[in-house]
């Protein structure tokens, strides 16, 4: 069996949580004993081959494809020239809206959200009219469509036709072991942490608006972290220069895990959450969230955090002071929260869709 696995689409090595979630479940694939299987992986040259995180007790080899970034170019090179790099297989596999059409394959592909349809301040028109032409030509030429809730099942099979049937839920994760902590210079005072990337359907606006409402007396920070992405800048230049706000800009694995370590609560009122990590992360260290009460985030919470509508800020600013008030309930919900997202079933379905031959 020969599985190809595409990470093309990937431009650095600061991953998205598309990309942490595929890394999570190769992390777990490791746990098993792979039979009659080798891996191809296809990488952009500049991305090394340990940042992908194939488990070390598999038959693997890596095909480097130029440096592409992650724009048009890219997508005219999956649809053309990538088939000079592609070897024959069995099962071509893409962890995100990254495929070529023309494979010879059993294909599948993790489509996280349709928020392209559902949500226009999410993208820019050109980008929307993109994906929404490529995510129904994919739909319609793959075997298997995987995503990472049952909100997003729901959701893809509502506007997206021929994906009834065939999308299967590989819930995200937690990694196996919790990131080595680097110490980060934070503020003096308490603080609540938003982590995600820079983008208008994270509702960061709103989340900080609320939060100047709720922290008259000054009490509490409010940390900032996570990539810039599209129309990033003017999200960054409302936010910057506001009391007792701090934007940090991208940190690394290690730093976010020191982050969460000392933080209050984590907020995430995202106006889009295709399942909405960093909830689950802060979880892992004992800590409740703040979320929106829409998308896939009441799936993700339960009663480990507090639900506000994201967009509504008085509703927001109310629940930074919910959640302090609750801590201590919600704290002892965190950890069944974590278990109902169990690594191991979400990693078997994957392998199952990739006919992957596996024991444990």
């Amino acid at each position: 069996m020969i599985v190809a696995l595409n990470f093309i689409a990937l431009p650095d090595e600061r991953g998205s949580g598309a990309f942490h979630y595929v890394r999570n479940l190769l992390s777990t694939m490791g746990e098993y004993t792979l039979h009659d299987t080798h891996f191809i992986v296809y990488k952009q040259q500049q991305i090394h081959a340990e940042y992908i995180g194939m488990p070390a007790n598999v038959d693997v080899e890596y095909i480097d494809v130029p440096t592409l970034g992650n724009g048009w170019k890219r997508i005219l090179f999956e649809q053309t020239r990538f088939y000079h790099y592609i070897k024959p297989c069995d099962v071509f596999y893409s962890y995100c809206t990254s495929l070529p059409l023309r494979v010879k394959a059993k294909r599948v592909f993790t489509l996280h959200d349709v928020y392209y349809l559902t949500h226009k301040e999410r993208y820019g028109w050109l980008q929307r009219t993109y994906l929404k032409y490529i995510t129904r030509l994919y739909a319609n030429h793959v075997d298997e469509i995987l995503t990472v809730s049952y909100y997003s099942q729901q959701q893809i099979e509502k506007y997206i036709p021929a994906a009834e049937g065939k999308v299967l839920v590989t819930h995200n994760t937690l990694p196996i072991n919790s990131t080595p902590e680097k110490e980060v210079t934070i503020p003096s005072k308490p603080f609540f942490l938003f982590v995600g990337s820079i983008q208008p359907g994270k509702n960061i606006v709103r989340m900080v608006q609320a939060f100047t409402r709720f922290n008259t007396s000054h009490t509490y920070q409010l940390l900032v972290v996570g990539k810039p992405l599209q129309n990033s800048q003017a999200i960054i230049n409302a936010i910057q220069g506001i009391e007792d706000v701090h934007y940090m800009g991208y940190r690394s694995d290690a730093e976010v895990s020191y982050l969460y370590q000392r933080a209050e609560a984590v907020v995430l009122v995202s106006l889009c959450e295709g399942f909405g990590i960093p909830p689950l992360e802060g979880f892992r260290y004992g800590k409740p969230a703040l979320t929106a009460n829409t998308t896939s985030l009441p799936e993700v919470i339960g009663k480990a955090g507090v639900q506000v509508n994201p967009l509504d800020i008085n509703a927001i600013a109310e629940g930074f002071q919910a959640v302090l008030d609750q801590r201590e309930e919600l704290i002892k919900h965190t950890q069944e929260q974590i278990d109902k997202f169990d690594r191991h079933l979400a990693c078997e379905t994957w392998m199952k869709s990739l006919q992957i031959n596996y024991t444990k």
